[in-house]
């Protein structure tokens, strides 16, 4: 009688052990889970000011490519993070990323492409954070695969914005390219021009430029911040973010 109550107690605090080692382990997992709810978020944060910063310095450098009546109202979304302003091409109304960023890189004549290639990112970002979705209290809540589909579509915009021309050969984007460099190509599109020529360009003769002069890398220093931001979240969720080659990058579609 005595050993049995002695093994009924015993049995009792081991699974009272056991229970409060389960509990213990599921406390832990949550709190690891919270917090890379808080590191993901923190990176679609700095991801959303990237884009903030690309706007100015995309209107700046194609000041012909914006509507400025519009400026406000972008800026203001993009501050927010939150709701929707939605454009129209040819009256009809563009309610998804890949609309914006297809008509951003079209070969066509597209007015204010900077806004919608803007707006297409944000939106693209949104969708793959899922911000308008409920709090979320784990990272098992983020969707992996839209992380992954983020940075396949962010490695293929900053590829198309440094390389991508319309139908006329000019580029959509002036980003990177010095001022010397499109005078060059305007006036010497398909004639031989002399070093002479270049040292006539106004930029090169007004020595606001010189031949030596370094590009503009702050565009694709943006964009790689946003990678690495990405990276980092799908990393969080454990999973490597699919890079892509130039082969790749080539074919590829917005997804």
């Amino acid at each position: 009688m005595v050993a049995n109550i002695v093994k009924l107690g015993f049995i009792t605090i081991l699974l009272l052990f056991f229970s409060a080692c389960a509990s213990s382990q599921k406390a832990v997992k949550e709190v690891i889970q919270t917090n890379a709810t808080s590191i993901i978020e923190s990176d679609y944060e700095k991801i959303r000011k990237q884009i903030i910063e690309f706007k100015t310095k995309l209107d700046k450098r194609n000041p012909k490519s914006y509507d400025k009546n519009l400026s406000d109202r972008i800026y203001s979304l993009l501050k927010s993070s939150n709701g929707d302003f939605l454009l129209k091409y040819n009256n009809i109304v563009l309610d998804n990323y890949r609309d914006y960023l297809q008509l951003a890189f079209s070969k066509n004549e597209v007015p204010i492409r900077n806004d919608y290639l803007v707006l297409g990112l944000y939106y693209l970002v949104n969708n793959a954070y899922e911000v308008n979705n409920d709090y979320k209290i784990t990272a098992l809540q983020f969707d992996v695969k839209k992380l992954q589909d983020l940075y396949k579509n962010l490695q293929l915009i900053k590829w198309k914005i440094k390389v991508d021309r319309d139908m006329n050969g000019d580029y959509l984007f002036l980003t990177w390219q010095n001022n010397w460099q499109i005078e060059m190509e305007q006036k010497y599109k398909d004639k031989p021009y002399t070093y002479e020529d270049i040292q006539n360009l106004e930029f090169i003769k007004n020595k606001r430029e010189t031949i030596y002069s370094h590009s503009n890398f702050s565009f694709e220093v943006i964009l790689t911040q946003m990678l690495d931001y990405t990276a980092n979240s799908i990393r969080v969720l454990g999973e490597e973010p699919k890079e892509l080659g130039l082969s790749a990058l080539k074919m590829f579609i917005f997804i």
